[in-house]
């Protein structure tokens, strides 16, 4: 194992990003051995905070919400999600064509793993970084109204028999694969069966969490190591919260609504991950349960869940100091898209966690919402009405305090140009709304009155407005196609537009 390598290894705690770019960086001189500059790097991360400026986050903020489609108000599937990465570069949205190949066709990814193309892929629509969807963990939805709806990183879960057990396969099936499938399945239960079939064919490169749903049905999958994975269908009158940590409990790999690898349970046995004699198979306790084991990330995760469940449902007789809390949430009320998009913008507000008071205390937990959120999306699939109508990805560019939620249909024509990859990086709207984040985050108490309220009448009207686009576009669609397409895109253009030009007029604001 490499000196970089053993460092993620024994502080996945801390901020690896800046760390490993740190230790390619001073790595080049000649004034530091390997194991001088190891040292240094891990005292380096031991004093690194936990604060809320988007300096000091520690890894691990993506957050998910899936909600199957008998527990919505409208009847739809809804997966939310706040996505953390680094900023290295602008988001945008992006339209892919349906395409043939030639039955020789192959996909080439960069660790060298190549697989043969399919004669035909799919229409589809991304939210991506970089100059394609291999570049970036996409989220994204095609033409049969099924969606890649969200990521997690489990890499710092994964615990140290677990590791080495199964260990990560380097040239096995990438993170960028996982858009392949989306281009493939005409449901969420065969777009697990694809990607499957490429980890248990490849191996696994990365350990995530993943969210697939379609109209009727929410997904979520976890890959254990380079071998083994498993995958369990939400419950379509439940939620389910997931954070950065192993959350696919009990399983029998025989359930209908389970998928797994092959020979999952046995292979757990034979590793010592679990014994047959004194418990049932828990695919988290056997393959995750690292972060709550060690004392600066214990409740990085589970306080998470314990918030997100509580707003959800206020009646749920649970503690923030628990180690584990319910698989599926069946909230009294119906869930609704405005309830999951003040979830995702949420500090922790009214209790003694909460991260922006400036207690140095409260500043070391992780929220919901945090500085190195690059994008908040919640993908909206409603049965009854065709893709280019029912398939919403409601996105916000930013952290989700300073950035409304745009509702993006599939059936436009073509992504609003300061949304879109053709625009220059420097004149995208990401650009904007990361400024905006920034400032927020450097300094949140004078913009505490402004966002996100200063959104609140914009986020109104594009909820009235969304039953408006779907009415019209359906009506239109049963003489002129093209006209219901060109209705649909002249309302998000136009929505896209006045969310910029709000964000906008705060970002010159601040700027004076």
């Amino acid at each position: 194992m490499s000196d970089e390598e053993n460092m993620q290894t024994n502080i996945s705690p801390f901020r690896l990003y800046s760390i490993s770019k740190t230790y390619h960086m001073i790595k080049k001189g000649p004034f530091l051995n390997s194991k001088t500059l190891l040292g240094l790097l891990i005292l380096l991360s031991l004093n690194t905070a936990y604060g809320q400026t988007s300096k000091t986050d520690h890894p691990g903020g993506s957050f998910m919400i899936l909600c199957g489609s008998n527990i919505t108000e409208d009847g739809s599937t809804l997966v939310a999600q706040n996505h953390h990465a680094p900023g290295d570069r602008p988001y945008y949205l992006t339209k892919y064509p349906r395409k043939q190949y030639d039955s020789s066709g192959v996909i080439r990814f960069s660790n060298g793993l190549e697989i043969a193309q399919t004669n035909i892929t799919q229409e589809w629509m991304a939210l991506q970084k970089g100059p394609g969807y291999k570049e970036s963990r996409v989220i994204g939805m095609n033409e049969k109204q099924v969606a890649l709806a969200g990521w997690v990183s489990l890499s710092h879960d994964r615990n140290s028999k677990a590791r080495k057990a199964d260990p990560l396969v380097k040239e096995g099936a990438p993170e960028a694969i996982v858009p392949v499938a989306l281009e493939r399945a005409r449901n969420a239960r065969e777009f697990i069966k694809i990607l499957g079939d490429f980890y248990n064919q490849h191996g696994i490169t990365s350990a995530v969490g993943l969210a697939v749903a379609d109209k009727k049905e929410v997904w979520y999958l976890e890959t254990a190591g380079g071998r083994h994975w498993a995958a369990i269908k939400i419950p379509d009158d439940a939620c389910r919260v997931q954070a950065n940590s192993y959350r696919i409990g009990q399983i029998n790999p025989n359930d209908q609504d389970v998928m797994a690898s092959p020979g999952l349970r046995s292979f757990a046995e034979e590793n010592g991950l679990y014994d047959p004699e004194s418990e049932f198979f828990d695919f988290a306790e056997a393959f995750g349960g690292r972060t709550r084991k060690m004392e600066q990330t214990r409740h990085m995760n589970t306080r998470r869940i314990w918030r997100a469940s509580t707003l959800l449902d206020t009646t749920l007789q649970i503690a923030p100091g628990q180690e584990e809390y319910p698989a599926f949430i069946r909230p009294e009320k119906k869930v609704t898209l405005k309830q999951l998009m003040s979830i995702l913008r949420d500090h922790y507000e009214g209790t003694p966690y909460y991260t922006l008071s400036g207690d140095r205390q409260a500043d070391k937990t992780q929220p919901i919402a945090c500085s190195q959120t690059v994008h908040s999306t919640i993908i909206q699939l409603t049965n009854g009405l065709p893709a280019n109508v029912g398939a919403v990805m409601w996105t916000g560019m930013g952290s989700p305090n300073t950035t409304p939620y745009i509702p993006f249909y599939f059936g436009i024509k073509q992504v609003p140009e300061p949304y879109n990859k053709e625009i220059r990086d420097d004149l995208k709207a990401y650009q904007v709304y990361q400024k905006l984040s920034e400032a927020y985050y450097n300094d949140p108490q004078p913009y505490s009155k402004t966002f996100p309220g200063v959104y609140d009448a914009y986020q109104e009207k594009t909820l009235k407005e969304q039953v408006e686009i779907d009415r019209g576009t359906m009506r239109l669609y049963q003489t002129d196609a093209r006209m219901a397409v060109h209705f649909i895109t002249v309302n998000v253009e136009s929505l896209g537009q006045q969310a910029l030009d709000i964000a906008r007029e705060q970002l010159e604001r601040i700027e004076e």
